[in-house]
């Protein structure tokens, strides 16, 4: 994100506006602290029509881009209160579509009644723009605007490791992203006595689970748990590994498996919501059912033993990415939507 707001300020003008104690942000707003404090007296005493100090910084500003969708709460009062109203976007990444809504009266009141006061939604894949609209929100206020991996790559192609195969994956250790599964995969590819290591990276509450079906399957040798590192450091590892493994059961689509095709390195995924919508299906990974672990075992065996084969998803990886993932893309998308918004 961080990288993306740089990149957008070489188009036009942008503040940052958070919530923690960051440096690197125009404003910093402790909710509730004494200049926030002060404002809201102002406020109640109607010496001030802005009912918070953030809502009178953000008043001054044609477009509010809400990045963290839980924050939403953050911008109601321009729903109703003010005469002058911001246009309001606010970026969707997948748990505020797929889990929250389900369980949360706050979400679905929000996406059906509120809704008509956002300006625009930006969603990472063209699946979670219609589940975005079961919950009651305009199909021609969302847009496709998917995450970016960073900087084009200039990665070379690559050919498979000669005796070992080497698996990777790194996600968040919870049921979205189908511990189980992995742990399915590699125990199936031990069945078939195919040598290989799978490293897999990140924490989470169900990191147990991972710890526990690893001991379970006897995999004490293969499996190897790496915690969560540096997203950096993690780049830089990429490229020693044949395959990265993503059998998500839900996934708006993850900026992991771009990453991943932008060092050459074809996926295995499953093809859970806008995860598909990352990759090319039999040109830069292999794509099916998250469950359908014997499929998944040959066809990497398959590509993994086809040198050319292999070469070819590494080079269609790298290009996939740099055709229709990189932050130059994403940036180009938003001004576009942007200026949309203010001739509106």
């Amino acid at each position: 994100l961080i990288h993306l707001l740089k990149e957008l300020k070489k188009k036009t003008s942008v503040n940052v506006l958070s919530y923690d104690n960051d440096s690197r942000a125009d404003f910093n707003i402790k909710s509730y602290g004494v200049k926030d404090k002060l404002q809201r007296l102002a406020y109640k005493v109607k010496f001030s029509k802005f009912s918070s100090l953030d809502i009178k910084i953000m008043s001054e500003y044609d477009i509010i881009h809400i990045q963290h969708s839980y924050l939403f709460r953050k911008v109601m009062p321009f729903f109703k209160d003010l005469k002058k109203k911001p246009k309001i976007v606010i970026t969707l990444r997948g748990a505020d579509t797929y889990k929250k809504p389900w369980v949360s009266e706050k979400w679905r009141e929000f996406y059906k009644e509120n809704s008509q006061y956002i300006s625009a939604f930006i969603v990472m894949s063209n699946h979670q723009k219609k589940y975005v609209a079961k919950w009651g929100v305009s199909e021609d206020k969302i847009h496709c605007i998917p995450i970016s991996f960073g900087d084009k790559s200039t990665s070379e192609p690559k050919f498979p490791s000669q005796n070992t195969l080497k698996l990777v994956s790194a996600f968040r250790m919870c049921w979205e992203k189908n511990i189980e599964g992995s742990v399915r995969l590699a125990k199936i590819l031990k069945e078939k006595k195919i040598p290989f290591s799978y490293d897999l990276y990140g924490d989470g509450d169900d990191l147990t689970q991972l710890y526990y079906l690893r001991e379970r399957n006897d995999l004490m040798d293969e499996i190897n748990i790496k915690h969560k590192i540096d997203n950096i450091k993690l780049k830089q590892k990429l490229t020693d590994y044949d395959f990265f493994i993503q059998l998500s059961i839900s996934e708006a689509l993850p900026t992991s498996v771009l990453e991943a095709q932008s060092k050459g390195v074809p996926c295995v995924v499953s093809n859970s919501d806008g995860l598909p919508e990352a990759v090319l299906n039999g040109k830069t990974a292999i794509v099916d059912e998250y469950s359908n672990y014997t499929m998944f075992a040959n066809a990497i065996i398959e590509v993994w033993n086809n040198k050319e084969k292999y070469y070819s998803f590494s080079k269609e990886a790298i290009k996939n990415s740099n055709d229709n993932f990189s932050t130059e893309i994403e940036v180009d998308k938003l001004m576009n939507l942007y200026k949309s918004l203010m001739t509106n």
